[in-house]
């Protein structure tokens, strides 16, 4: 009886070592770094802004803000600006320059604040989203940044990118951001949570800046980000109409 017990757990034992050594592995999917921000570190500043420990406040600025008076801009307590620097038209799909960029890189840089900008894209393939980063080269033409060039990929309904807000897009961003870190700039993705969650396939962006819209006093986003603009309805001393505010976070071994 012993014996044919441990026969019986001979058996057992082979046929789990054939089950779990035969069998493929499975698959681990891999995912962004998840947000590890504490929602009761957030908190209001005295005009109202969110802030969070070690971030600092920014704008980001296109030719609809008009005349920028920078060094006001920056006594109102902004650290930084991200500056659009061009954009692809929403029908005919024409790249164009950002009529108020080179004259907000100069201004912005003249009143201390670290620079980077933003390409607002109107792509529908990667090879335009190729198009759109050698654009954005050429037209930065090796000049410095401090911050990295942001791919901003926006669905218009009504345009040659209406129905488009497909896991493709997740591609071209990563197509973009390969292409601008070739040209030496270091390279970021925008986007808002939908398109976080559903769309940009983070896990394959990795190697670039996250920068996220989400209009809240604090950020909930599942995933860990580097930039947050908080607010489309910003009034900064220095420019006269609404803009757009974010924060910059600390790396996170300096929150540590």
């Amino acid at each position: 009886m012993v014996l044919k017990l441990r026969s019986l757990a001979a058996v057992l034992m082979l046929m789990l070592c054939f089950s779990s050594c035969s069998a493929p592995e499975q698959e681990t999917r891999a995912t962004a770094p998840r947000n590890s921000r504490a929602a009761d570190q957030f908190t209001l500043d005295e005009k109202g802004r969110p802030s969070y420990p070690g971030a600092v406040l920014g704008v980001d600025v296109s030719a609809h803000q008009k005349e920028i008076d920078w060094e006001r801009v920056r006594e109102d307590g902004v650290s930084f600006a991200i500056l659009r620097i061009g954009f692809r038209g929403n029908t005919v799909g024409g790249l164009n320059v950002d009529e108020n960029f080179a004259t907000n890189y100069v201004n912005a840089r003249n009143a201390g604040l670290p620079v980077g900008v933003y390409f607002y894209s109107q792509a529908i393939s990667e090879a335009e989203a190729k198009e759109e980063a050698a654009f954005v080269l050429r037209m930065l033409d090796r000049v410095p940044l401090d911050l990295p060039v942001f791919y901003d990929w926006e669905e218009v309904s009504d345009g040659r990118t209406g129905g488009k807000a497909t896991s493709d897009v997740g591609a071209w961003s990563l197509a973009f951001c390969k292409a601008i870190t070739e040209g030496g700039y270091s390279a970021g993705v925008y986007f808002n949570q939908q398109y976080g969650y559903s769309i940009m396939h983070l896990e394959n962006l990795t190697d670039y800046a996250f920068w996220i819209a989400e209009y809240k006093d604090s950020q909930s986003f599942a995933f860990q980000t580097d930039f947050w603009q908080f607010t489309g309805q910003g009034h900064v001393d220095g420019i006269d109409v609404i803009v757009d505010m974010n924060l910059m976070y600390a790396p996170e071994n300096e929150n540590e």
